[in-house]
């Protein structure tokens, strides 16, 4: 499985032209990917996610045929007891995702299995056999990313439930080292934020207080302009980057999420910006046109 994934990461989109003039392993290269996404063996399933995310990046028409077998064994191989696999198979459904652009039609009966998948991996509930939480890095990471990316294919697959797992999102989005992986994931957010955007203030059930998902959303923000550490930034000499150039777009969504967030929610924004370092409110008012006092 390994070298056929180096064999896809290496030839690209030509690797579905080399498997479908074989006449041997053309007809049956689907039904062997789903084979080994649906071992018994962790391990195996492992190696087959990681299989799957590339090809579904170089060369989807090969699983095409196979891929609700495919989501729905992502899906089940979601748990924190096998780290590693859990993050190839939400990974994998992360580039299924990009794959599938904005046409929700494929993903629509998996949706809800992948958000109950991935929200454990964002707000920390996700527990081994025996019951103990389980933190490994990269896995709230992978989570931000999925879901951010399926909400980009239809933000209506995850706006509903968004106030049980916003203050999550924003933390593991902070971490996510990728800037076109971490694009990804923001913009997903804006859209699942912009479809429910009462979900800012804890939802009916009050899974948090406004000023507790400001605070996280603000943070997670504030992490694209750092390139060292935290507390430097936030209070020494003013030292934030600006924001990537090649990801301009988001950079506009996020100013205008910002005005309308301030501009709905009053004393609740008030709050929060009266407890903004000073390097932070000159971060907003130079890079996202916010006027703070």
């Amino acid at each position: 499985i390994d070298l056929t994934d180096g064999l896809v990461e290496g030839l690209g989109p030509n690797f579905a032209s080399l498997v479908e003039s074989s006449p041997r392993f053309g007809p049956t290269f689907p039904s062997t990917v789903r084979g080994a996404a649906i071992h018994a063996v962790p391990g195996v399933r492992m190696s087959a996610y990681a299989l799957v995310g590339d090809l579904a990046r170089h060369a989807p028409a090969l699983i095409q045929d196979v891929l609700p077998e495919l989501l729905k064994g992502a899906i089940e191989s979601m748990t924190p007891m096998h780290p590693s696999l859990c993050n190839n198979a939400a990974w994998a459904i992360g580039e299924i995702c990009v794959r599938c652009g904005s046409d929700p039609a494929p993903l629509r009966p998996y949706a809800p299995g992948i958000l109950s998948a991935v929200v454990p991996l964002l707000v920390g509930n996700a527990v081994d056999v025996d019951g103990n939480e389980v933190r490994v890095h990269g896995l709230a990471e992978n989570g931000a990313i999925t879901m951010g990316r399926l909400a980009c294919v239809d933000p209506g697959f995850v706006a509903q439930d968004l106030p049980r797992f916003l203050v999550g999102w924003c933390d593991s989005m902070s971490k996510i080292s990728d800037h076109v992986e971490r694009n990804d994931a923001f913009r997903g957010f804006v859209a699942a934020l912009r479809a429910n955007p009462g979900s800012i203030s804890g939802g009916s059930a009050g899974h948090h207080t406004a000023g507790d998902a400001l605070g996280a959303l603000l943070f997670a923000i504030v992490s694209w302009h750092l390139e060292g550490a935290a507390d430097d930034a936030l209070g020494g000499a003013y030292s934030f980057a600006p924001f990537p150039s090649q990801h301009g777009e988001l950079l506009d969504s996020l100013r205008g999420l910002l005005r309308d967030l301030k501009s709905s929610l009053g004393e609740d924004w008030a709050e929060v910006e009266r407890g903004m370092p000073p390097n932070v409110k000159r971060l907003m008012a130079e890079q996202y046109g916010l006027q703070v006092s």
